[in-house]
């Protein structure tokens, strides 16, 4: 299947292929290297540390990564509020950049990777 090739940042995305195993869905827009879908999600193959597995801390799907890498809009339903978890609300996100990111693991230890920061608009509400 072959995708329209767009520009994001730059890089091009290139149609899916299947390489040793790994389904490459584009390019990384960190370092420009290919994007592959693994076991725990879609991850830069040279461990550049961009991971493009979330947005928003809700799991994307493959085709949401895939339109994330190809610079279009994606649609992801109920988010959580920050300042109240049980509002949720829909949103639409497209790529305007990428930031690095610290976290601390339940073990204590420091991980640090690259994500990335998103535009966010919200549909219309039924009678708008």
């Amino acid at each position: 299947m072959a995708l329209g090739i767009n520009q994001m940042k730059g890089i091009t995305a290139t149609p899916i292929k299947e390489r040793g195993g790994m389904k490459i869905i584009g390019k990384c827009p960190k370092c420009g290297a290919n994007v592959a879908v693994g076991k725990y999600g879609a991850f830069c193959v040279d461990k550049c540390g961009m991971f493009l597995t979330k947005a928003m801390g809700k799991d994307l799907s493959e085709k949401q990564v895939e339109d994330l890498l190809n610079g279009k809009k994606i649609l992801v339903k109920n988010l959580s509020s920050v300042k109240d978890k049980s509002k949720k609300y829909d949103a639409y996100l497209k790529v305007k950049g990428v930031s690095s990111f610290t976290y601390k693991k339940q073990d204590g230890t420091m991980t640090t990777g690259y994500g990335y920061d998103f535009e966010m608009t919200f549909p219309k509400k039924k009678g708008e």
